[in-house]
């Protein structure tokens, strides 16, 4: 008992959860006060909880709209009320003008609610006798539906007496005179003010729960109903605005959780569990904050959308005719219209009937990187332990999970290197590309939407521009050093860079980020990277992918060098970066405000090298390249070794003293690679022996 400071967003009672043992006093900030379908907000001087029974779990969800502060006291009876009153003399004037705004507005939301419940009754009455004749304009049977015949109005409570409301009424008309010369008079007045508006907002509170009930049994009861209703009214807008031209190729989406729940086959109750869940998260306006129900309800929804989406993915892998809607799903996250709202869910229904898939494979959907890994085409991701499908089924059989059977019957199992993806790269890798990981939900939100979605939308196309434009920067990327060999024609060992452009992996959400999920499949050095991108990026998708392609230099290099990668001694971009960033203070080649800069870089990234060389790359790609110095003198030479630009970036900042040394030791360094690989060229077409395509490709290599 006693002072009780509150945080912005904290929910201090929870209807349904928390038993009533005080009742409260508001003495700083707001709070809401909220059933299913109303709610209200008190103010200073507030009675908390009156309305609430004592011993009972709590009928309404307290919450603090801002920093508040409540004194709380026993709640036993509701003598407990008066007593309080009695007890502060002094704000005794303050409970009694609040009590009597509290009775006021809750007289109000009960005429608001039943009126709400009454057009709901009339709405679905009117509906189900057009019924009928709707089926018959769209072509339909119609439907039985035993249990309309059921139902029955709202009927306005007698326990309310219109005396009772005329009365709260006038006192909240009057409040300023009677705060000022009658709640004063006495603390017994204030005292039989605050137990009279008491028993009045304490009955019409018990019919405004009455009036919930109600219309939750109304809805429920006359669900079936309303779910055909909507389709026959869907069917019959786009029937006339086909008719008047408006609307060919247009589909209408309605009741889309319906279909994509029907489609998966999911229990009974774990649908109705997901419904519940999309409807209280719908219905919750601050639905990314940090309360605790908050964030349970969006953890709770991320656990239920995989257990729909991969036997809904199971089945889709033998169904020509997959619903819209689960198209939607798989690509988007999409599963409600209102969630997505109107404007959304039609851009979305459109580029799920436009898209066509990459012809080259690099640049896939979710969904089709899942058809690999069924297929069995490709091996499954690292988990978030750094282990591949090998590592992590050897471990499984070593700690005794499985046994040798069970291990190499599931490393031939399609389904069980699904659900590994599932678990790992898609649901850690939907996280993370989603940018804010506490607030993450894997449903389609148009809160979410952050940017117009054709502008966020990346395509294959966009991505491949990517791809183009960072080659031409930074030419070899994506090549890897490998081995050529044919002694047949006299080439015993000839290095060259083979350039394997990665699987770039669009991810169902609406995010900020691109990841490097792997550099390589497994061991072998020549497959390709695993990098993910949300399908919607709300961010510079440029520099969000500049980012992540020096990332993948970083673990790349690192990746080739293995236990050497930041040994100086065996000089590579890692090496010499971590030198670099580790004995900067010692450099004499850098002034006082560069170690000065470098020190505040390190502090910014939290001493973490790669992250300040990714920054580094950023520059050295965007402004660098484009002859706006923004590096020191050590790190563009480092970063110029071992990233060098390619032949028309050279060209256009040749001239640049900053640059023109480290050109001109380039140009003497590629002319040495290619002098013996154009003496093997010169020697094999004279002895007409077809050259092979490695060595001519890597002399373009070096061309560039």
């Amino acid at each position: 008992m006693g002072l009780l400071k509150l945080e912005k967003g904290q929910i201090f009672h929870k209807a349904g959860t928390d038993i009533v043992e005080t009742v409260e006093v508001l003495v700083k900030g707001r709070v809401r006060i909220s059933s299913t379908y109303s709610s209200i907000i008190l103010n200073v001087g507030a009675f908390i909880g009156a309305v609430e029974t004592p011993g009972q779990p709590y009928s309404y969800t307290y919450e603090a709209l801002e920093e508040s502060a409540v004194y709380s006291y026993p709640y036993e009876s509701r003598d407990d009320i008066a007593k309080v009153v009695k007890s502060s003399p002094k704000i005794a004037p303050v409970l009694a003008a609040t009590s009597a705004e509290s009775a006021a507005t809750v007289c109000a939301i009960y005429d608001t609610e039943f009126d709400e419940a009454l057009k709901e009754y009339e709405q679905i009455v009117a509906d189900y006798a057009d019924y009928p004749a709707l089926c018959i304009k769209v072509g339909e049977v119609p439907k039985e539906f035993p249990e309309m015949e059921e139902l029955i109005p709202p009927e306005r409570s007698s326990k309310v007496p219109q005396w009772a409301i005329e009365f709260s009424d006038s006192l909240k008309a009057n409040e300023a005179t009677l705060k000022k010369s009658y709640y004063p008079l006495s603390t017994e007045i204030a005292t039989g003010m605050v137990m009279t508006t008491y028993f009045i907002y304490d009955t019409i509170s018990t019919e405004v729960q009455a009036l919930t009930v109600y219309r939750k049994t109304l809805k429920k009861k006359t669900s079936n109903f309303t779910s055909t209703m909507k389709m026959i009214r869907a069917r019959l807008n786009d029937m006339e605005r086909a008719e008047a031209g408006e609307g060919e190729g247009i589909v209408t989406i309605v009741n889309a959780l319906s279909t994509i729940l029907a489609y998966s086959g999911v229990p009974a109750e774990t649908a109705t569990l997901f419904e519940e869940q999309i409807a209280a998260f719908k219905a919750n306006d601050n639905r990314y904050d940090s309360s605790d129900e908050a964030r349970a309800l969006r953890r709770n929804i991320g656990s239920t959308f995989y257990q729909i989406y991969t036997p809904a993915f199971l089945r889709s892998l033998t169904d020509e005719n997959i619903p819209l809607e689960v198209k939607m799903f798989f690509m988007f996250g999409f599963v409600d219209e209102e969630l997505a709202g109107e404007k959304n869910t039609a851009i979305l229904a459109n580029m799920v009937k436009a898209y066509t898939p990459d012809p080259e494979g690099h640049v896939l959907t979710l969904y089709e990187w899942l058809q690999k890994i069924y297929l069995i085409e490709v091996e499954p991701s690292r988990n978030e332990f750094d282990q591949d499908w090998p590592t992590y089924l050897r471990e499984q059989k070593n700690t005794g999970a499985i046994n040798n059977e069970q291990m190499e019957a599931m490393n031939r199992s399609s389904k069980h290197r699904l659900e590994f993806e599932i678990h790992n790269l898609f649901a850690l890798g939907n996280r993370m590309t989603f940018g804010r990981i506490s607030s993450f939900v894997p449903v389609f939100d148009s809160q979410n939407v952050l940017r117009p979605l054709d502008m966020a939308y990346l395509t294959a196309s966009k991505v491949k521009e990517y791809y183009e434009k960072i080659r031409s920067i930074d030419y070899g990327v994506f090549c890897r050093q490998a081995v050529f060999s044919d002694t047949e024609i006299g080439i015993t060992q000839l290095y060259f860079a083979d350039d394997i452009t990665p699987y770039m992996i669009l991810m169902p959400n609406v995010g900020s980020r691109a990841c490097l999920w792997q550099e390589i499949e497994g061991k072998n050095r020549r497959t390709k990277a695993r990098m993910l991108v949300s399908i919607f990026n709300t961010e510079n998708t440029e520099e969000a992918m500049f980012r992540l392609f020096g990332e993948f230099r970083w673990e790349m290099c690192k990746t080739e060098q293995g236990v050497h990668w930041n040994d100086v001694t065996d000089p590579s971009l890692t090496s010499m970066y971590c030198d670099y960033l580790q004995f900067f203070k010692k450099n004499s080649a850098l002034s006082s405000e560069q170690k000065e800069k470098l020190r505040t870089d390190l502090k910014k990234y939290s001493n973490n090298y790669k992250n300040v060389f990714i920054a580094d790359y950023l520059a050295y790609i965007k402004y660098e390249s484009a002859g706006s110095p923004r590096l020191n003198k050590v790190a563009r030479e480092i970063l110029f070794t071992f990233c060098p630009f390619g032949k028309e970036v050279r060209d256009r900042i040749g001239e640049n003293p900053q640059y023109t040394e480290l050109i001109n030791h380039y140009r003497v360094h590629i002319g040495n690679q290619a002098k013996p690989i154009q003496n093997i060229i010169a020697k094999l077409n004279k002895e007409e022996i077809e050259i092979p395509e490695e060595v001519t490709n890597q002399l373009e290599h070096l061309k560039k």
